[in-house]
């Protein structure tokens, strides 16, 4: 079966996202969907297998039958993106159909995941369960991706070696003495590195490209192995339900973001060791100074790593307990709201969400120790340096000294990734250390038997049945000749953990086919575990149980899930007019239909929030009969209709329609008991009668006591039904509707009496109130500022806010500063020579200390910033948290009929992780980088006004660029959002309703649905990623062009008009964006 998941334009400009998921017959048009691996083999050869991605090798692609652009792109609009330049266009120019783009038949969760499946497998029989490791599966799983993706890397690092080091130093040294070579060397020296620099950005945008596909595949194969699993388990011992929620939603992100950076981790070393040696061969052993400065830190950075692992476990415990609380607060909303428990609700979410603010705290200081050590390590190890230098009384020139800035800035990427790929992988560990505790779970050993038996339906002898496996039993029963076990009272077997004691004990009874077995007994005797005991739901410790054929089940909490009336009830099955209508009589939902406002098409809010317990019932009462399964279970499906409606179903349905079916009754209604052939009396997990209605009622045993307690309680309902009618006349319209909505006849939410015309033509109302779930729609256009001006009052106002900024400011620009001093002071020479060297200096002692003191309020500036940017940041976060939280719980019950659960759970998981973690993560940097374009723009036009013509141009283009950019990447960031609440309203849907779908045998529908909503929302996360990547590469183009610009005004202006210390100060601010803009 197949789910029918579209994303279209509206009327309006907006793009709306149906995240209300559907049972639909498989379609054609899809099939190619889900069976795309038709060139799979059982043992496919090694290069085989690399057949479809070595195509991408060719240079350029003029035509292919592949469907997503990726696939058609050759190795150059691969590597660069440039495949996603016409998309860019037409999301820009609002002409592209987002749906009718698919994942990448290569890159689909279906594949994936048979093969992360395949390898646990394989992993599992190598050396076992317990000793299995995940990581080392989803390392093979990507092994040769992760290899070429390491390699790539290795050669964008020489790359971007080669340029600030060895080309940067070449362009100075002949700056300093033109003299000694020609101008077209110079030049020659100019392009050189405009070809490094552009060669690194072309090959780590290559890198880029590699580790997004690796990342999608990963994500995608991650999900599909845990939602599989999750579907498989009959029991959810030692998992919470928020756990697996986040696991299935959010855990996979985490993996995304690890591909994406693992492999930095790798291959960022080699420039690091590689600019060490360099940095000793220009400047000499003084360079030592600098590279332990560097050297100190990484350990410091591990360290941190470990410490934001250790918290970052913790507030993910806490969180998943917050997601868990706020499921079952939507799941309960009704009860709530009825109650009147806002506020105490509130509380415990306030209480949950205090203590995760500190385990956050904690994470966020580590985070932004490690990212500040990355902002003032190049300039600290700069100032020790020089400062070592120069007081040692050696030679320090203008090309060797901006050399070894652009050297240490370039071993600033190395720590400038360092706190992303940390942080990326150590979540990603608790990402796959709780996935492997889920795939630990062991669901009880199967032993239901299928036997073929002519007479009997269901057989269970002796059997002892428990909700949680017991580590051993200590002692083996007594029994006795003919396998009866022949216990006393106080003779019961011996468990060692109280907590696992028998809920069932020695049940033994049989189902003769075609029989109507009832169930009775008091509250918590055992007649749901035996229902689901016999669904293998429970493990069994002793005894036996059998059946001969297949099940319908009724649940006592009826599972309804969005859809329809008519789709609720079919499930999947082909529809058949003559069996349906016969269904929708005998289940009395006739009634029902005729009120709905479009019958049996009426959409079902998410849980059936919309319709009444009895309607519910009815429905999935509908659905087992409709199934016309051998054996049908029904657990008290007479507990929410009204004694006449009760009446109508047990013998239009359970007696006629389900004649010659067997058929187990569980039920508190008692007056139906005598007219089953068999009754089972439970009492504390134990048969204590059995027999029928006239043989229990002459033994007068507890069954008797049962019937004759509850006609004591019937006479008293004459005398309640006779004050009824004694109501005064104008109240009567009032009671009948309530009385019918209690019976499950009508709902008021479907009540149109009331309503007016109110001068609409027929067809615009059918298309207003056609669909009863809103369709989640994102915005067009720019954020606006009133979302800033939110964040900055919810961050503490303005002049918090404000202060921040200031603070990042301050910092960077003493680092442009003690740039700028360090040039002002090479300037000057020995005092009398600019070409002298500045260790001869009189004034020495004056320019090391102020150089210093720059250093000093630098690092002090960042302290603070750790300290000052993590608590306005997460206290904006929480504040806006808790205002969502209240909007929405003082929301009406309309909000909630019509919101599915999985989109408000996603505002809460993912919506709120950006706003803690992502946003605060990526802002810093950005408003850092900002201000060092900003710093660059000024160094430069101060050196070579001319330039100011080149970055006016480059401006204009950068603004095109970015104004295209900016509503593309919007859009696909809003879809990526939106698309990502379908999978956990799937999510939290099927996990309700496990026991049906496994009693139904509908997992893999439900599977085949979870793969595609997860496809959909990798495609979007692929193009978010892809979009921002096209942008970089963009960027980075420009800022090689700049820094050809740049070289040449150093190559060809004169000294005279602008000193080598000016120049070498232009040379380092433009390499140093370069390295920044990645």
């Amino acid at each position: 079966m197949k789910t029918e998941y579209s994303l279209e334009k509206d009327d309006t400009d907006g793009v709306a996202f149906d995240d209300g998921f559907r049972w639909r017959p498989a379609s054609s048009s899809s099939a190619e969907y889900i069976d795309n691996n038709n060139s799979k083999t059982a043992n496919p050869s090694s290069f085989k297998k690399y057949q479809k991605n070595l195509q991408t090798l060719k240079p350029i692609r003029f035509s292919s039958s592949q469907s997503h652009p990726v696939d058609n792109a050759g190795f150059l609009s691969f590597s660069t993106f440039a495949w996603m330049t016409p998309m860019m266009w037409s999301v820009f120019r609002n002409k592209l159909d987002m749906s009718a783009l698919n994942l990448s038949p290569m890159d689909i969760a279906d594949t994936s995941g048979e093969r992360l499946q395949r390898l646990w497998e394989e992993e599992v029989a190598k050396v076992g369960l317990e000793k299995a490791s995940l990581v080392r599966v989803t390392l093979r799983f990507q092994r040769t991706r992760l290899i070429v993706s390491v390699i790539v890397g290795i050669l964008a690092m020489v790359a971007a070696f080669l340029g600030p080091a060895v080309l940067v130093y070449k362009i100075l040294n002949y700056a300093e003495n033109p003299s000694l070579s020609t101008v077209g060397h110079g030049i020659g020296l100019a392009f050189g590195l405009f070809f490094s620099e552009f060669s690194k950005a072309f090959l780590i945008s290559l890198l880029w490209a590699l580790n997004l596909r690796t990342a999608v595949r990963l994500k995608g194969a991650f999900s599909s192995v845990a939602f599989q699993k999750v579907i498989s388990l009959r029991v959810h011992s030692g998992i919470s339900m928020g756990e697996m929620i986040n696991v299935l939603t959010n855990d996979g992100h985490k993996l995304f973001e690890a591909v994406l950076f693992g492999s930095f981790v790798l291959s960022t070393p080699v420039l690091f060791i590689v600019c060490i040696v360099y940095a000793c061969y220009i400047l000499g052993y003084t360079a030592l100074t600098g590279v332990c400065t560097y050297l100190i830190f990484i350990p410091v950075q591990f360290f941190l790593a470990k410490l934001i692992n250790k918290f970052r476990w913790k507030a993910m415990l806490i969180t998943d307990s917050r997601v868990r609380t706020m499921n079952e607060i939507l799941n309960s909303i009704k009860l709530i709201k009825m109650y009147a428990w806002e506020d105490s609700f509130e509380k415990k979410i306030a209480g949950l969400r205090k203590t995760e603010k500190k385990e956050l705290q904690r994470v966020s200081y580590v985070q932004n120790i490690n990212s500040s050590i990355t902002s003032i390590i190049p300039t600290t190890a700069t100032v020790f340096t020089f400062v070592v230098h120069t007081l040692l009384g050696l030679s320090l020139n203008t090309s060797d000294a901006f050399t070894t800035i652009a050297i240490f800035n370039s071993m600033r990427f190395c720590l400038a990734l360092m706190p992303l790929s940390v942080k990326a992988l150590a979540e990603a560990a608790v990402s796959i250390s709780r996935l492997r505790k889920i795939l630990l779970i062991q669901n009880p050993d199967p032993y239901l038997v299928q036997k073929h038996n002519r007479d009997s339906a269901i057989v269970m002898k002796n059997a002892t049945l428990s909700w949680t496996k017991p580590d051993r039993q200590l002692d083996s029963p007594p029994s006795t000749a003919n396998g009866v076990n022949a216990y006393k009272a106080d003779e019961m077997p011996q468990y060692e953990n109280t907590e696992t004691l028998p809920t069932l004990r020695n049940i033994s009874f049989t189902l003769p086919k075609g029989n109507l077995l009832g169930v009775c007994g008091n509250v918590g005797s055992g007649k749901t575990s035996l229902i689901s005991s016999i669904l293998e739901q429970m493990h069994l410790l002793k005894g036996s149980v059998t059946a001969d054929g297949t099940f319908a089940y009724v649940s006592q909490q009826a599972w309804i899930f969005h859809g329809t009336v008519q789709e609720n009830i079919l499930m999947g099955e082909p529809f058949d007019q003559a069996k349906y209508d016969r269904v929708l009589d005998v289940c009395s939902l006739r009634t029902d239909l005729a009120i709905l406002p479009y019958g049996d098409q009426t959409e079902i809010g998410e849980r059936g929030l919309n319709l009444s317990g009895g309607q519910k019932q009815r429905i999935s009462l509908a659905r087992a009969v409709y199934s016309n399964k051998e054996i049908f279970l029904l657990d008290d499906p007479l507990s929410a209709v009204d004694a006449h409606v009760g009446k109508h179903i047990f013998e239009e349905c359970i007696k006629k329609e389900l004649q010659g079916k067997s058929v187990i009754l569980v039920t508190h209604q008692l007056q139906y008991l005598e007219f089953c052939d068999d009754i089972l009396v439970l009492e504390d997990g134990e048969v204590r009668e059995a027999g029928d209605h006239h043989a229990l009622m002459k033994a007068n045993g507890r069954y008797a006591q049962l019937i004759s307690n509850y006609q004591m309680e019937q006479s008293k309902t004459p005398e309640e039904e006779d004050e009824v009618l004694l109501q005064d006349t104008s109240q009567l319209n009032e009671v009948e509707l309530r009385d019918r909505a209690d019976s499950g006849v009508v709902n008021p939410a479907f009540d149109m009496s009331e309503e007016k015309d109110d001068g609409m033509a027929a067809d615009q109302k059918s298309a207003v109130g056609d669909q009863l779930v809103v369709q989640e729609s994102t915005t067009e256009g720019a954020v606006s500022w009133r979302v800033y001006q939110r964040y900055c009052k919810a961050a503490g106002g303005y002049f918090v806010t404000f202060l921040t900024i200031l603070n990042i400011v301050l910092m960077i620009g003493f680092t442009a500063f003690s740039n700028w001093w360090l040039s002002f002071w090479l300037g000057q020479g020995n005092g009398t020579s600019t070409h002298a060297s500045v260790s001869d200096n009189p004034n020495l002692e004056f320019y090391q200390i102020i150089y210093g003191v720059g250093v000093i309020a630098m690092v002090l500036l960042a302290i603070i910033k750790c300290f000052f940017y993590t608590r306005v940041t997460l206290n904006a976060g929480c504040k806006l948290h808790d205002t969502m939280f209240r909007n929405i719980i003082a929301s009406p019950m309309s909000f909630f009929d019509t919101t599915p659960t999985g989109r408000i759970l996603n505002r809460f998981s993912k919506d709120q992780e950006e706003v803690d973690t992502v946003l605060p993560l990526h802002m810093d940097p950005f408003l850092q980088f900002c201000l060092m374009v900003t710093c660059t723009i000024i160094i430069i036009s101060a050196v070579f006004p001319p330039m100011l013509v080149a970055v006016l141009i480059m401006g204009a283009l950068f603004t095109v660029i970015l104004f295209i950019f900016q509503r593309s990447i919007r859009q696909m960031k809003r879809m990526e959002n939106i698309s990502r609440s379908p999978c956990i309203s799937l999510t939290t849907s099927t996990l309700q309703g496990l026991s049906t779908i496994h009693a139904y045998n509908i997992r893999d529908s439900h599977i085949s649905m979870f793969k595609l909503l997860n496809d959909i929302n990798s495609n979007h996360y692929l193009l978010f990623h892809s979009g921002t990547r096209w942008l970089s590469f963009w960027l980075d183009f420009m800022a090689s062009t700049m820094a050809l610009m740049v070289a040449l005004f150093v190559v060809l202006t004169d000294d005279e008009v602008i000193s080598p210390a000016l120049k070498g100060l232009a040379m380092s601010y433009t390499i140093q964006v370069h390295l920044d803009s990645k």
